[in-house]
């Protein structure tokens, strides 16, 4: 019974995190403020008043009582600045995980929901809203976790970070895509081929530190960005447990046009160093998806060792719409994969 009633606030009808037993509580359960945010400049704007706010951002009582971060104060230097408050500044984000998170990691590992790519698609249905404000200073709400399985192929690159954590969109698209890994490499000396995610968001989204205090990222608080390691196939060797910047232009343009065409969630933008799209353009410049995927590649330092993919809230096409502007797509990684950090190049398109 106790296990139907957590399920039920992960993936119907909220159940504040405060209201259940042995869950840290993060921000105010009846906030008190002067502060009140104008709540129709939230993306959605349906659910989101103060009291949801309070309930699911783990940044609520940093923020004000506002719903979505705010930048303050005049710019400090890039190499100087930790993007994250204090009490965002750790290496692990599980103690911000809801019991009704925890137990889908459990029951998804022992296969208690069947086909988990059906569950997830299934899910969708009725799901509520999610991603709240911009990806940049905003927050996740029913955060699912992407759960590795035989039938995925996906490795996380640092479990113990919790910071697996998106949107049912985002979670469906790579829990499909370690499937297309896992098909396209069935034979038996690709059996050590998988998938690598790096970050994706933390439990409730929010603002991301790096590793061992470094920088962390500007996004990846909505659960709508995710950080995925270049696919490297070699008969008969695993795939490395670890970014790398090793990039084979043929192997990850087939990966690259997976992600585009997944059913699950439209791509707005995939962030690359622009020396790997050098190097896809060379490879893909025959192949007739390139010129139609090719504006939605775009450079940012900070990307020599994976690829980062952000995507909207709908299914789709690349840019999420007729009228799409990838080049208005923004991100800063300060987290560069394995001691790579500033080693990137700088300036943009």
């Amino acid at each position: 019974m106790l296990s139907a009633l957590i399920l039920s606030s992960f993936f119907g009808i909220i159940q504040p995190a405060w209201s259940v037993t042995n869950v840290p509580e993060f921000s105010p359960c009846s906030p008190a403020s002067e502060y009140v945010e104008d709540t129709s400049t939230i993306r959605p704007s349906s659910n989101a008043s103060l009291g949801f706010c309070a309930d699911w951002n783990p940044e609520f009582a940093n923020n004000h009582h506002h719903c979505c971060a705010r930048m303050q104060g005049p710019p400090i230097p890039k190499r100087l600045r930790n993007r994250c408050d204090p009490q965002r500044r750790k290496y692990s984000y599980c103690d911000e995980m809801t019991v009704a998170q925890k137990l889908y990691i459990e029951s998804a590992g022992k296969g208690k929901y069947g086909d988990l790519l059906h569950f997830i698609s299934s899910d969708l249905t009725s799901r509520q809203a999610q991603a709240y404000c911009d990806v940049n200073n905003g927050f996740l709400a029913y955060g699912r976790p992407l759960v590795p399985t035989p039938e995925n192929r996906v490795k996380l690159r640092a479990a113990i970070r919790c910071t697996y954590f998106g949107t049912d969109l985002m979670i469906g698209m790579l829990e499909w895509l370690g499937r297309q890994v896992k098909q396209e490499y069935a034979s038996e000396p690709y059996q050590g081929i998988h998938l690598l995610m790096g970050d994706i968001a933390a439990p409730r989204g929010g603002c991301l530190s790096g590793r061992s205090g470094r920088r962390g990222h500007k996004s990846h608080t909505t659960g709508e960005d995710a950080d995925v390691g270049y696919l490297t196939v070699r008969a008969g060797h695993d795939s490395p447990e670890a970014f790398h910047r090793q990039f084979d232009p043929g192997t990850n343009w087939w990966l690259i046009k997976k992600i585009f065409s997944n059913p699950f969630a439209c791509v707005k933008v995939i962030f690359l160093d622009r020396r790997n799209i050098r190097k896809l353009a060379k490879f893909a410049r025959s192949d007739e998806e390139w010129p139609k995927l090719q504006r939605f590649i775009r450079h940012v330092p900070g990307h020599r060792d994976h690829m980062h993919v952000r995507i909207g809230d709908i299914a789709g096409g690349p840019g999420c719409g007729p009228n799409a502007h990838p080049e208005r797509e923004t991100d800063d990684e300060g987290e560069a994969g394995e001691g790579a950090e500033g080693a990137e190049g700088s300036g943009g398109d």
